[in-house]
């Protein structure tokens, strides 16, 4: 039976790894640098709803601009999105911000086949210093729950809210389409520092 570490001692291990460049060749499943990292820093693969003790882990990609910054390439995808839910409960009440109470985001640039994961933020949205995070996403939550209380609809909704959105996920196509919350860029540039490898 495995232990899942705590939140501090993965952000602990990925310091050590931060500056070891790994070969990760591209492959269609996006969440795979994520799942090398959980493997690398010990989380057991499972269906537990907190990949650590007393946190989630989010990695995402970032690119370099041409002027040099660090910047986010994608969104990054917090949890799926019930309507009931939505219409039922709070911010602080909903999955969401279970999902998003206390978090080790862990950035990574991809450089063809390897990848170098980058220094990693904890946000605790919990801890007094982050208060103005907390808030930000609440409010971006209501506007999504209003909206939705209006229009008894989330088509077209996407761009609502300035650091947390919800949106379709999942494949193209005719696929049924479910929807999920997403943190936009404007918070990872806003929240979490990207520093070069």
């Amino acid at each position: 039976m495995y232990i899942r570490p705590s939140l501090q001692n993965v952000y602990n291990q990925v310091i050590d790894l931060s500056k070891i460049v790994y070969e990760l060749p591209k492959e269609k499943n996006k969440g795979r640098p994520g799942l090398f990292l959980e493997s690398l820093v010990g989380i057991p693969h499972s269906n537990e709803f907190l990949d650590c003790l007393d946190g989630e882990l989010k990695v995402f990609e970032v690119k370099r601009t041409k002027a040099g910054h660090y910047v986010p390439k994608e969104t990054i995808a917090v949890t799926m999105l019930s309507q009931k839910s939505l219409m039922e409960e709070d911010f602080m009440e909903s999955r969401c911000f279970k999902k998003l109470t206390n978090v080790l985001y862990v950035p990574y640039l991809r450089d063809n086949s390897t990848i170098t994961y980058l220094t990693p933020t904890i946000i605790d949205l919990l801890d007094p210093v982050h208060n103005h995070i907390l808030e930000k996403l609440q409010y971006d939550y209501h506007l999504i729950k209003t909206k939705f209380a209006e229009t008894n609809t989330l088509e077209n909704t996407s761009s609502i809210g300035t650091y947390l959105q919800n949106r379709t996920k999942g494949p193209g196509g005719k696929a049924k389409k479910t929807r999920g919350y997403y943190l936009k860029h404007s918070f990872i540039k806003e929240f979490i520092p990207i520093t070069a490898p």
